[in-house]
Order: C-alpha cells, then sequence, then structure tokens
C-alpha cells in the first residue's frame, strides 16, 4: 500500500499510549489542559484543529516534552512536516528514549523525502521491541521505502506463473437449454450444439509479465510492460485460451499521491464451436487509454479513482463490436492488529455504445453496468494467508429486445464468490489456492448460469 506520513487515530494513539509507558511514565491527568485536549482532537482524526490551537502557544510551552510531542503529532497528521521535525527533535534532546517521538521522526522524515534518515529511524525502533501494532506499521514503512528507491531507481520488474484448475461450465451455459431457448426465443425442441453445450474440463494455464520503469525527474517516471496467458483445456481444445496485453504510460508520484496516465492493447484469442462459414470465433481486442489517481490518507488508508476509454472488437462477430466509458473508485484499509487484516472495495460503472446494429437496422447491444467487489485478507501465520472476495455486478440493455425476441428490456444480476490460501513458501515464489463460484441471474433464460472453479497456482516474481 502507498503511504502517507500521517497517522490516523490507531497509530497516534498507539505512539502517545506507548510513549506514556515505555519512555516518559507521565499521567494524562498532569498534562496541561490545552495539551489534553488538542489529544482529544488527535484521536477524533481533527490533527488541523489541534495544530491550529497548539502553533500560537510555543513560545510558552515548548521545550517541554508533553507539549512538543503532541504538536509534533499534530504538525505531522496536518501536512506541517518541517515543524513537525522540529517538535520531535526538540522532544528526543530532553528525552532520548521516547519512543513515540522516534517513530513520529522517522514518519517524518520518510514525508519530506529524506528516505535514508526514515529508514535509519525505523531500523533503531525494530531493535526496541515495539508492539504488535507498532511492529506492523514499521513493517509497511520499510516496504514502502524499498518501493520508493525502486521507482527513482528504475529497472524491470518480471514474474511467472504455472497452474492446474478445473471449470465446471467453460461456455457459461444454463442447464436446460432447450427450455432457455422457448423462453428467450419462443422456439420449441431446440438442442444445444457448438457454443450452446455445458462444457467442463481441468486445465492447465501458464502466464508471464514484465515492466520496465524508468524515472525522469521530480517524481515522473516512464513505464511499459506487458502479459502473456495461455490456458488448454483436457479434451475441450476448441476453447483453449491465448491473451496478449500490453501497456505504457507516465506516472507522478507526489508524496501521498500517485497519477498513472497509460495507454493499453489486450488482445484475447478462443476458437469456440460455432457454426458457419466463416466461422465466428470468440476472438477479441482491446484498446484504450487511462488515468488513475491514488491517494493515502493516513498510513493504513488509500482512495483512489479511476476513468477509462475503450474500443471493444471482436472480429468475427462485429454486432458486438462497442465503445465503452469506464469510471471506477477504490477503497484500501489495512489493519494494526492480529493478523494485519486487509480490506479492499472498489465499484465500478460503464456506458457501453455499441457502433453497428443487428438485422433489424436499428437494434443495439448497447449496455450499462454498474458493479462493487470487496476482497479481504487475513495473516494466519507468516507467510500464510487467507484470502476471500465477493462481487456483484448489474447489467441492463439499452434497446429492447437486443437479446431476445420475447423479454424486451434485458437485465442481468452477475455475481461471485472466492476463497482461498497464499503461502509465501519462500522469499519470490508463493502458492495460490483457490475456489470461485460465479451465477449469472437473468430474466432472459439463456443467460441463466453458474460455474465452479478451482485452481492452484505458483508464482515467481523477478527482480
Amino acid at each position: 500500500m502507498n503511504l502517507r506520513a500521517r497517522s490516523g487515530r490507531g497509530l497516534a494513539a498507539l505512539c502517545i499510549a506507548w510513549a506514556a509507558t515505555a519512555a516518559s511514565a507521565q499521567d494524562a491527568a498532569q498534562l496541561d489542559p490545552v495539551v489534553k485536549h488538542a489529544t482529544e482532537l488527535l484521536a477524533a482524526r481533527n490533527a488541523k484543529q489541534a495544530y491550529e490551537e497548539l502553533a500560537p502557544l510555543q513560545d510558552r510551552f515548548a521545550g517541554q516534552p508533553e507539549f512538543d510531542y503532541v504538536f509534533g503529532v499534530a504538525a505531522l497528521d496536518s501536512g506541517h512536516i518541517d515543524d513537525a521535525i522540529i517538535a520531535f527533535e526538540r522532544v528526543l534532546a530532553v528525552m532520548p528514549n521516547h519512543a513515540g517521538a522516534r517513530m513520529d521522526l522517522a514518519r517524518a522524515y520518510y514525508a519530506s523525502g529524506a528516505f535514508d534518515l526514515a529508514e535509519a529511524g525505523f531500523r533503531r525502533l525494530q531493535l526496541l521491541n515495539p508492539p504488535p501494532q507498532a511492529q506492523a506499521a514499521i513493517a509497511r514503512y520499510l516496504a514502502a521505502i524499498r518501493q520508493r528507491r525502486g521507482e527513482a531507481q528504475g529497472g524491470w520488474l518480471a514474474y511467472t506463473e504455472l497452474g492446474i484448475g478445473y471449470d465446471s461450465n467453460i461456455t457459461g451455459v444454463p442447464p436446460n437449454f432447450g427450455a432457455a431457448a422457448q423462453q428467450s426465443f419462443g422456439l420449441v425442441g431446440i438442442e444445444p450444439t457448438g457454443n450452446a453445450v455445458k462444457r467442463s474440463a481441468s486445465y492447465a494455464q501458464a502466464m508471464a509479465g514484465a515492466d520496465y520503469t524508468k524515472p525522469i525527474s521530480r517524481g515522473w517516471n516512464m513505464f511499459a510492460g506487458g502479459d502473456l496467458l495461455g490456458r488448454a483445456y483436457h479434451n475441450e481444445s476448441d476453447f483453449n485460451i491465448g491473451s496478449v496485453d500490453v501497456h505504457a504510460g507516465a506516472g507522478l508520484n507526489q508524496g501521498p499521491t500517485q497519477w498513472r496516465f497509460a495507454g493499453n492493447y489486450l488482445y484475447f484469442a478462443q476458437e469456440g464451436d460455432a457454426p458457419g462459414d466463416p466461422k465466428p470465433t470468440n476472438d477479441r481486442h482491446m484498446g484504450g487509454v487511462q488515468v488513475d489517481w491514488r491517494h493515502a490518507t493516513d498510513t493504513r488508508t488509500q482512495v483512489g479513482l479511476g476513468l477509462q476509454l475503450n474500443a471493444v472488437r471482436f472480429p468475427r462477430q462485429d454486432v458486438e463490436d462497442f465503445n465503452q466509458v469506464y469510471l471506477q473508485a477504490s477503497y484500501l484499509h489495512s489493519f494494526e492488529a492480529r493478523g494485519v487484516p486487509l480490506i479492499y472495495a472498489t465499484a465500478f460503472v460503464t456506458d457501453d455504445h455499441a457502433i453497428n446494429t443487428l438485422a433489424d437496422g436499428s437494434t443495439t447491444k448497447s449496455k450499462n453496468l454498474a458493479g462493487v467487489r470487496v476482497f479481504g485478507q487475513y495473516a494466519l501465520q507468516p507467510g500464510l494467508t487467507a484470502f476471500g472476495g465477493l462481487g456483484a455486478i448489474y447489467r441492463r440493455d439499452k434497446d429492447d429486445y437486443a437479446r431476445s425476441t420475447t423479454v424486451a428490456k434485458g437485465h442481468d444480476t452477475f455475481g461471485e464468490a472466492s476463497a482461498g490460501l497464499f503461502w509465501s513458501f519462500s522469499r519470490t515464489c508463493g502458492l495460490r489456492v483457490m475456489y470461485a463460484y460465479t451465477r449469472n441471474s437473468s430474466n432472459i433464460d439463456i443467460y441463466d448460469f453458474d460455474r465452479h472453479e478451482v485452481s492452484s497456482t505458483i508464482r515467481c516474481d523477478i527482480k
């Protein structure tokens, strides 16, 4: 997670409590009422007001560790980094073992971009055997420092994946195709053929990718990369999958805020088993541009917004071609608690405009999508993490009778649930075991289906 050198209520309270017990042993009741009120404001996540109340009082109270520490936290949390560094240094000049001040001074150095000083401070704190929550925060900062240094130095980062799995419904069709065809098109006695046959099979999969980053100046960097994917089904070779995904662009790092501007191209190949001459395939390619904004509101929380403009084309089924506007919001939060829980949530909406019409010359497959997804993880023990996710996507057709001759307005609800374990068995490699269930419920029966998938994948990062 990208880090901002501002504590939230939990970290500020942790450092104050730690300092009180491990360093100063000062009872909170003995603090000046103004300082105690500022501490309450910090606990309520109102660092700006705390700073505004304490700043005019420096001439009166500066040099008293109780005042300087709380003032330093307020300054750091409200973005006055220089004032924070000076305040924490005043504390340490009087109380060299003040653990909270050392923690927050390292955070202030990180916020100012002095990564060497920040790293040295965090390393010293690790030697003091701090509480588990503080250890987790220190580990995140050290990881972020390594990431920032990697961005500054540039270079290659690659990975490889090998996996096996089982898919219970490769073609995504209903269990009773004949009845579904009758409801959807008024056709009686239809037997499924080709892509309409429900198929299940085990598969083997391989994936590899690489990204190259080159720093430019003042937080800017350029990047380019790509991914290759291949999946082969047992005894269902017509549905084997191959894809190529390439991207390039520029990023801007502004401390707690990151921007990413990119162009991308994806080609997906799947022959399928549809009749016709020339034979329709499931091939498609997509090109687009995107801009992403991410902002770390504190050491544990990140919010984001993204906008994409995509053109999706189906070489053998041009009635499916569409242009898309995709807008997404995201929220990431990790907890300083046992297992270091993490939650990541996204919400999105799209406007998909079909560029070709059906045979009647006016109806299109234009649609809107809206969805939410939530992902969480929990460390069961070092190197072993449990994870799971839930999601729902709603689809609404814009035109009447776009996907059925008997149902005017088509609408679907797609649900997904997944759970699994990730075992990091070496510094760069890990094993992921996962189960996923998906279900699409539609008022057009031919689009009703469910699917079970189990998979086991080994991934190795190459730096």
